[in-house]
C-alpha cells in the first residue's frame, strides 16, 4: 500500500541519518528541459563525488555505476543493488573518487546509448 512504501522510505532515510551521519550538498546539476546536453554545476569547482553515495551500505561489496542520476535510481529500485552516478556523465571518472571504488568486490558499469546530457 501507499502507507507502507511512504513508511519504508522514511525508515530508510532515518536509517541513513542513523548510520551515516548528516550529509550536505556539494553541488547542484542544473540542467535544460528541452536540451538535456545544456547544464551546469553549482557551485563550480569544489570537490567531486558519487551521486547516491551515500545510500550504499557500508558492508556493499558489489556496486552499479551509471552515467545519470536518474538511471542510478532506476537501477536501484529496479534491482535493489546499490547504484551511483558519475558526476558528469560517463566521460567523467574523476581520480579523486578512485579510492572509494577500491572495496568492492564487483563494479557493474550500466552505460545507457543515448547522447551526452
Amino acid at each position: 500500500t501507499n502507507q507502507e512504501e511512504e513508511t519504508k522510505r522514511f525508515s530508510t532515510r532515518d536509517q541513513l541519518l542513523r548510520e551515516k551521519g548528516p550529509w550536505k550538498t556539494r553541488r547542484i546539476k542544473a540542467r535544460s528541459l528541452t536540451d538535456k546536453s545544456q547544464q551546469r554545476l553549482d557551485p563550480p569547482g569544489g570537490g567531486w563525488g558519487l551521486f547516491g553515495w551515500h545510500t550504499v551500505p557500508d558492508d556493499a561489496t558489489s556496486l552499479v555505476i551509471t552515467e545519470g542520476e536518474y538511471d542510478a535510481m532506476a537501477v536501484y529500485q529496479a534491482t535493489g543493488k546499490p547504484a551511483v552516478s558519475l558526476p558528469n556523465g560517463c566521460r567523467s571518472l574523476p581520480v579523486q573518487v578512485l579510492p572509494m571504488l577500491e572495496k568492492f568486490e564487483k563494479i557493474y558499469l550500466w552505460m545507457d546509448n543515448d547522447g551526452p546530457g
